[in-house]
């Protein structure tokens, strides 16, 4: 539920910032990093979130493949303002009750986060360096034998970035960044602290 809800969050603004790209690309200077800036990014990560409740501690562990849209635009050249959207999606984690690995649990999980972005490229008419934050709301959202459940810990969700673009025409660049992802959720008082580095490939219009 809350996955399908970000998504339509996500596409009636899209619709919205889309309206506003043939305006930008006139303005825009071509291999410029100004304007209009939309970014979609997918590739590898690891995470781990944990929790303590009674006494009892559990765990999640294992690979994602994290991905990210995100509609904003440049507040000067070379930095931009937006928001947008972040999944991870863990298909297959590794789950653990006091220490001990837990067998035949068919569990998957996605953390979900909506919020506001800022992406700074150092030389905005070169190929080069860039930094990105994302800060927003979300949760952790878990799925047992294909059944998700209707509660979830939710709170901050939180990503630092850096990648390096090389311009595909005068308007797309592709590249690579690293980020961090980090998410303190919380749930009827129990804490639920998720961590993932990952590796994703960027391909953005600007």
């Amino acid at each position: 539920m809350m996955i399908r809800t970000a998504l339509c969050t996500v596409v009636v603004a899209g619709a919205g910032m889309f309206s506003m790209l043939s305006e930008a690309r006139a303005d825009s200077l071509p291999k410029t990093h100004d304007g209009f800036h939309f970014q979609v990014t997918g590739g590898l990560g690891y995470y781990g979130s944990s929790s303590g409740s009674g006494g009892v501690d559990e765990s999640f562990s294992g690979m994602t493949l994290p991905g990210s849209v995100l509609l904003g635009g440049s507040l000067m050249p070379g930095l931009v303002l937006g928001g947008g959207l972040v999944i991870d999606y863990a298909p297959s984690p590794t789950y653990e009750q006091g220490g001990m690995s837990a067998s035949g649990v068919d569990v998957s999980q996605y953390i979900v986060g909506i919020g506001l972005y800022a992406d700074y490229y150092l030389d905005p008419q070169k190929n080069g360096l860039h930094f990105q934050g994302f800060a927003g709301w979300g949760g952790l959202e878990t799925s047992v034998g294909g059944n998700v459940g209707g509660s979830d810990p939710v709170g901050l969700v939180a990503h630092i970035g850096a990648g390096y673009e090389w311009w595909l025409s005068d308007e797309w660049s592709g590249g690579f960044m690293g980020r961090i992802l980090y998410a303190p959720l919380d749930f009827n008082g129990v804490s639920y602290t998720t961590f993932e580095p990952a590796l994703v490939g960027t391909l953005t219009w600007h």
